[in-house]
């Protein structure tokens, strides 16, 4: 009996190769969105702090000089503008990592086809393989029966 072989193996397996190389791209990218969140969290915390120190500052009761109050009053601007900007880059990496979503579903599509039509030859293989071995036996049981008419 001959051996299968999928004639379109080299296809499927560059198709395997592809959608790998896709989620590990993807997989990046997630990771380029969770830094970005964290980003984001560093500088609201950062905000949050120079809040509190500039309240804290006003609390005491002493006065502040007109350097010092728009030294703060930068800073916290800063802050705001800093998170403005972080919040941009979230944006463009969570629809990077969108696209780069359809293009995993559109490589592990890619491989289920050649998966499937793999699969089917197979079937079809195994299938001309067992009608080939019923036929040598059918002819060797009608053989031995025209030798034991003959005999």
């Amino acid at each position: 009996m001959k051996k299968f072989k999928f004639n379109l193996q080299t296809v499927h397996d560059v198709r395997e190769m592809r959608e790998e190389n896709e989620q590990l791209e993807l997989a990046r990218l997630q990771n380029d969105v969770e830094k970005a969140v964290a980003e984001i969290e560093r500088i609201e915390m950062l905000k949050a702090q120079a809040l509190e120190n500039y309240s804290a500052r006003l609390n005491t009761g002493k006065p502040m000089n007109a350097f010092e109050l728009e030294l703060n009053s930068n800073h916290i601007s800063n802050l705001d503008r800093l998170k403005r900007d972080a919040v941009a880059v979230l944006e463009s990496r969570k629809a990077a990592c969108a696209v780069q979503t359809a293009k995993v579903a559109k490589a592990m599509q890619a491989v289920k086809i050649t998966g499937k039509l793999r699969e089917n030859q197979a079937l079809k293989h195994k299938g001309e393989a067992d009608r080939s071995e019923q036929t040598a036996v059918d002819e060797l049981v009608s053989a031995n029966y025209a030798r034991q008419i003959t005999q």
